[in-house]
């Protein structure tokens, strides 16, 4: 049946069926998150690009709309953005209200920026007869437009990305384009190619300060390897980026899973929020589903915090599930060395926090399956690391596929953890989402239970609960 094949997510946006990627013009337009995708409307493979569209409500639950903006003689239509030209500056609209307009890349025999606009809240699309916008002959890898207004100087602001830096550009209209600075090319990692820049002023939690952060996608040498999302922060001042952090410590990961990649924000919101495509270059074209491939994270709320004269960026889960379906215990106590088990479904939010555990102390949580397949999480606190371990289930697709996960928890002993569990993905935000990581999974059975085991000390838990979520596509 549609939408309940094996691994098919529940509460993931993903497509009827066929290949989709990175998450495009994502823009808030009277009433609706509009989502726009990388689109491959034939078959399952990445070629072809489109832009998918789908829209919602409440950043939960989708529904998918037909083809937005498709391929034309100057190209294919790659990653960009939307905004809401509200005051009619592109000179486009017959109203001075405005309307939407999109910022994307052709992919022809060079890679340009060009725009396209709509009347009629992002269902149908008019390219600019005098497209590109932003013509391009000397770098190959010239491509995502993230288009935003910058308030201070009074003008959208492109950030793009250049193969091996980010380049900024100015403009009154979002048509004339003016070349404003250039940033990257000092900073480490430059195995891969630079990808899907986003550039946000975000607020710093407990204070009225707000910061800037520069989003780079990079498609290799992420931190477990393959694709990864990491940022600076820092100014901006109209023209330029000034990073808070010097090079040699300068790459903080968004997201060290294997599989939250390309994620920007939308435009016109109150709060930010962004998302990300859930899947690693490594093995997207031979991940084992079908009639689909690929989805998208859940869409995060984002934030900063600061730690000890770091900014580090805060996500939180957006889930609307008006479930009751919550079984909780408190007070929990687990011996070193024990584990305690509770049955929970095959789609849920598990909530999990302890009493402030000592520096050495090691613990963590299994998802377990009808099958005995576990997937795990350990979290040292002595070693500040976390540890996900997803070598069991459906592997043998692609050697980069079975992994030990490790990232940061950015010298904080985990007290609460949060845990979407769905179909064919796990999501884990440690410490209210300072620490991150999205990754899939392909289970041969079912997860069927939640086991929380103490390794070396005992385990205080103040609390454990779970909400079963249901689907969205019922």
């Amino acid at each position: 049946m549609l939408y309940q094949e094996k691994h098919r997510p529940q509460f993931h946006f993903t497509p009827k069926e066929n290949w989709i990627n990175d998450p495009n013009g994502l823009v808030y337009y009277e009433g609706e998150y509009h989502l726009f995708y990388q689109r491959n409307p034939h078959t399952n493979d990445h070629a072809d690009m489109h832009w998918g569209h789908a829209t919602s409500t409440d950043l939960y639950h989708w529904e998918e709309h037909g083809i937005a903006l498709a391929p034309d003689e100057l190209g294919t239509i790659f990653s960009g953005s939307a905004v809401v030209d509200k005051n009619n500056t592109s000179g486009l609209f017959e109203s001075d209200t405005g309307g939407l307009v999109a910022i994307f890349t052709h992919d022809g025999e060079s890679q340009q920026q060009s725009i396209a606009y709509s009347e009629d809240k992002g269902r149908t699309w008019t390219k600019y007869e005098g497209n590109p916008v932003i013509p391009n002959t000397k770098i190959k890898d010239f491509r995502d437009p993230k288009v935003s207004w910058h308030e201070d100087s009074k003008q959208w602001v492109m950030v793009l990305a250049c193969g091996d830096h980010i380049q900024f550009y100015g403009s009154p209209n979002l048509i004339d384009w003016t070349y404003l600075s250039s940033f990257g090319k000092e900073y480490p990692s430059h195995i891969g190619v630079w990808e899907c820049p986003d550039l946000l002023y975000l607020p710093v939690e407990g204070s009225s300060q707000k910061e800037w952060v520069l989003i780079v996608s990079i498609n290799a040498d992420g931190p477990n390897g393959g694709s990864a999302v990491y940022y600076f922060t820092g100014s901006f001042d109209g023209k330029e980026f000034h990073p808070n952090e010097k090079s040699e410590d300068a790459l903080k990961w968004a997201d060290a899973g294997k599989d939250f990649y390309a994620a920007v924000s939308w435009d016109n919101t109150e709060d930010t929020y962004w998302i990300g495509w859930m899947n690693n270059w490594q093995y997207a074209g031979v991940v084992p589903v079908s009639p689909w491939r690929s989805g998208m994270s859940l869409v995060r709320k984002m934030s900063l915090y600061e730690k000890d004269g770091n900014l580090l960026l805060k996500q939180e889960p957006i889930v609307r599930d008006s479930s009751k379906e919550v079984t909780s215990y408190q007070d929990v106590t687990i011996q070193a060395g024990t584990t305690e088990s509770y049955d929970i479904s095959d789609t849920a939010q598990i909530d999990l926090q302890v009493s402030k555990a000592s520096d050495s102390t090691k613990w963590g949580v299994k998802f377990v399956t009808d099958q005995d397949e576990a997937f795990q999480l350990v979290i040292d606190n002595q070693a500040s690391m976390y540890t996900f371990y997803r070598t069991e289930g459906i592997i043998d697709f692609s050697e980069d596929f079975p992994e030990e996960v490790k990232g940061s928890l950015h010298g904080l002993n985990v007290q609460d953890l949060t845990a979407i569990v769905d179909r064919s993905s796990v999501e884990l935000f440690l410490n209210g989402g300072l620490t991150v990581s999205t990754n899939l999974i392909y289970p041969k059975g079912t997860v069927t239970k939640l086991e929380i085991f103490a390794v070396n000390d005992a385990l205080k838990v103040d609390n454990v609960s779970w909400t079963s979520l249901h689907s969205i596509w019922k």
